[in-house]
């Protein structure tokens, strides 16, 4: 890790563990009107967030926080494999169970040393101020781990009297990043098979480019407009919308018992892998036997590729594929190939012409998830 740049002797300074920004804005807050003859830093240490993207976006946000409140910020290491080591036998536990205290220890542990290498005289942690956890474990396991550093903890309870609305409150006000979970891989899957839903969050898929390849990815990507907005002081307004988001889990186009590399377009559906032959090519377009099958060369999708988005520049196909393409474009291109509905057939690109029989697979999730977008509101009273 690299040299930390504080140094808080006699500055009386309270060290803030912090796991995101709806927590900590509001935690922040009371901090400093309770106790204003203190000093507070902020430290943002959370190898238990997965994925990275997921992990960027938190941080990212935290920093966002701590400067409209004049805190400064420790950016502490993602220590993941630690983590994940740590956490072997207990990826079934329950929430507020054996696991969250161990997430608990791993990281107040890590505050403490931090607190003692930047002369602290204290250290507290915004987990207080999560619902999701137990109130009483984080005071006893941080008063625990400050006597054996001696240290002090400070337990304040941000949450009783209507503390949580506040908290939710604010972080609205804020327009801050409101995360659907606490952060671990294992948390998150329980969640989301309890809602009946697949972790998208731990997907990536090779057809869309690396800054839109999973959904804290796509977020992040959204988020960035929020600061350019910011930073040019244009007003602006969250809007949710409701989106139905497309992973292909196996995509496989094969002749005879030769696999051919190809690039599978969003939206792509079939219910089985099919067997079906090309019945013709015309302009570089070839229509198979089966379920509407479209095949493209590379040539003829890039000239339909120039009238959509001339800034989009693939230069070969295996540019194609290493790449992605944007779900813009994809929808564009679908949309050009067919206009009449929403075109659910597979389109399959693929360098040169063929007219043989062939096979293709194609295993898919699709489901609805929730994406901010920031529109700019010149008549918005922010």
């Amino acid at each position: 890790m690299s040299k930390i740049p504080y140094d808080f002797t006699h500055k009386n300074t309270t060290l803030v563990h912090i796991c995101c920004s709806v927590d900590s804005h509001h935690f922040l807050t009371q901090l400093k009107e309770k106790y204003p003859h203190k000093n507070f830093c902020g430290y943002f240490y959370n190898p238990n967030i997965h994925p990275f993207e997921e992990y960027q976006m938190r941080l990212l946000d935290v920093k966002r926080s701590c400067a409209q409140l004049g805190i400064p910020l420790i950016e502490g290491e993602y220590h993941l494999k630690e983590w994940l080591e740590g956490s072997k036998g207990l990826e079934d536990a329950p929430e507020k169970g054996e696991r969250c205290n161990y997430c608990f220890d791993f990281r107040l542990e890590k505050s403490a040393q931090i607190a003692l290498d930047t002369h602290c005289v204290e250290f507290t942690s915004t987990l207080l101020a999560s619902p999701m956890k137990s109130q009483n474990d984080l005071f006893t396991q941080g008063e625990a781990i400050a006597t054996k550093h001696n240290l002090t903890f400070l337990p304040i309870d941000v949450r009783s009297n209507g503390g949580t609305q506040i908290q939710n409150k604010l972080a609205k006000e804020a327009n801050l990043y409101r995360q659907n979970y606490c952060g671990c891989l294992y948390a998150l899957k329980a969640q989301r098979e309890k809602s009946n839903k697949t972790s998208l969050e731990l997907f990536s898929t090779l057809n869309l480019p690396k800054q839109s390849r999973n959904l804290p990815s796509l977020r992040l990507k959204n988020f960035q407009a929020r600061t350019q907005l910011e930073q040019t002081q244009k007003p602006y307004q969250i809007i949710k919308r409701k989106v139905l988001q497309y992973r292909i889990l196996k995509g496989l186009l094969s002749i005879k018992d030769s696999i051919i590399p190809s690039f599978i377009c969003n939206y792509s559906m079939l219910n089985k892998p099919t067997k079906a032959k090309i019945e013709f090519w015309q302009d570089g377009i070839g229509y198979a036997s089966k379920d509407g099958i479209v095949f493209l060369e590379f040539n003829t999708f890039k000239d339909l590729l120039k009238t959509q988005d001339s800034s989009t520049l693939l230069q070969d196909f295996n540019t194609l594929l290493k790449e992605g393409l944007s779900e813009e474009i994809q929808l564009a291109l679908r949309y050009k190939l067919y206009p009449n509905g929403f075109f659910t057939s597979p389109i399959v690109i693929v360098e040169n012409a063929f007219n043989t029989d062939f096979t293709l697979e194609i295993t898919h999730i699709m489901q609805e998830e929730i994406l901010e977008d920031f529109i700019p509101n010149p008549t918005s009273n922010q």
